[in-house]
């Protein structure tokens, strides 16, 4: 059984009284069974009997009582000083009990509460760390802007905060040259794609152009729309993980709708019926990364279908504390032990290899929804298709409800 810190300290704390009680409680015993002994102030008590029996009327002369031991006989034919001895005797005894009897009782009740004022003690202590571990326990890769309060003194925990804010930094900019990287990038990659798309649309738009030119620069505008594709997607990913990327309200109806109503053209190729039941469904977040979520999800939900008499349900609605947008599709069967592989980048179920695509369509909804708060689910239809489900936190009239992030 582990114990927390608190504990451990409480009973450092309470074990150092105990024994730090104990040992007063021992020398206070020592001490006043050494002065009440017959051989400590002998003159001085023989003189308080002498003046005592005086005052009671009775005529008693000066004398020395002899020392006597503690126990065992004393001198012999000295009746008045056995009884003397034998007073003392039992009111040392008497005093030591009723001492001793106190002492431990004190003791007893001191270390009650010294339990407790141990167990404050070390609250306080420890409140520095409290402090500490919900501030840090409050940031996230979009928060990285935070810092911890300092501004106690230059002690242990004002060290451990500074160190912690020195780190935070590091992370920040870290961050910071990832998204910048990813950007420019993307960005950098696509002006050599642009050329070799107008290099190929040259040859195309040629009359006389070779057959073999021709299926070339055919070849060669496929590879470059599925270049750009994903690098729409990366600087989409990069956008995700931006912490400072723009928040505002937004409706999942008219996004889902919007993205229906783009893809109905690629859905009738294929053969897809799509089929659209939309609520309110208030969010706050970034529109552009909600605008891909949706597109991801109706366009995953297009190509990897059964083909002819293919169908797409769509629906968005509010339900308590989250909007959820829900995609449902026929298709081949998924196992569930595919399910998870369909969220990793650059990963795809066995039985979605002949669909092009680059396996980055649900990575990217998963992670638009966790920047959101919210998150993802995708269950196997039993028929054959996904029904693949988001979640995120209900914006109310006073913003995101705090209750329904996850």
């Amino acid at each position: 059984m582990k114990f927390t810190i608190r504990v451990r300290l409480t009973a450092l704390f309470a074990a150092l009284f105990v024994v730090l009680a104990a040992v007063l409680v021992a020398t206070s015993y020592a001490f006043v069974a050494r002065n009440t002994g017959p051989e400590a102030r002998g003159v001085e008590r023989a003189a308080a009997l002498q003046e005592a029996l005086t005052d009671l009327g009775v005529d008693f002369p000066a004398r020395e009582f002899p020392e006597r031991p503690l126990s065992g006989p004393g001198p012999q034919n000295d009746p008045l000083a056995d009884a003397v001895h034998d007073i003392e005797l039992q009111a040392r005894a008497q005093v030591l009990r009723d001492f001793l009897t106190t002492s431990l009782i004190a003791f007893a009740i001191s270390a009650v509460f010294a339990v407790g004022l141990a167990y404050w003690l070390a609250g306080r202590v420890l409140r520095p760390i409290d402090e500490v571990t919900v501030a840090a326990n409050s940031l996230s890769e979009s928060t990285l802007d935070r810092r911890l309060h300092n501004e106690g003194p230059d002690d242990e925990f004002g060290r451990l905060k500074t160190s912690l804010n020195a780190m935070l930094d590091r992370l920040e900019r870290a961050f910071e040259s990832r998204q910048r990287f990813a950007s420019d990038a993307s960005h950098e990659l696509r002006t050599p794609l642009a050329v070799m798309q107008a290099s190929a649309d040259n040859t195309l738009a040629t009359p006389r152009a070779p057959s073999q030119a021709r299926e070339l620069a055919e070849e060669v505008l496929r590879q470059v729309a599925r270049s750009d594709s994903l690098m729409s997607s990366l600087l989409t990913l990069s956008r995700a993980d931006d912490v400072i990327h723009t928040r505002e309200s937004a409706d999942l109806a008219d996004i889902v709708a919007t993205a229906v109503s783009d893809l109905e053209p690629m859905a009738t190729d294929a053969g897809v019926r799509l089929e659209l039941d939309v609520e309110d469904a208030p969010v706050l977040g970034d529109r552009v990364l909600l605008e891909r979520l949706a597109v991801n999800l109706v366009d995953n939900a297009i190509r990897y279908n059964a083909g002819t008499d293919g169908w797409v349900t769509c629906r968005v609605w509010s339900d308590g504390n989250h909007s959820i947008v829900e995609i449902a599709n026929s298709g081949e069967a998924v196992r569930e032990s595919e399910v998870d592989v369909l969220f990793e980048r650059f990963r795809r179920g066995a039985q979605r290899s002949e669909v092009a695509g680059h396996g980055l369509g649900l990575p990217i909804v998963s992670r638009v929804a966790e920047v959101h708060g919210g998150t993802v689910e995708a269950v196997p239809r039993e028929s054959g298709g996904l029904i693949v489900t988001v979640r995120l936190p209900r914006m109310t009239a006073a913003g995101p409800d705090p209750s329904s992030a996850t």
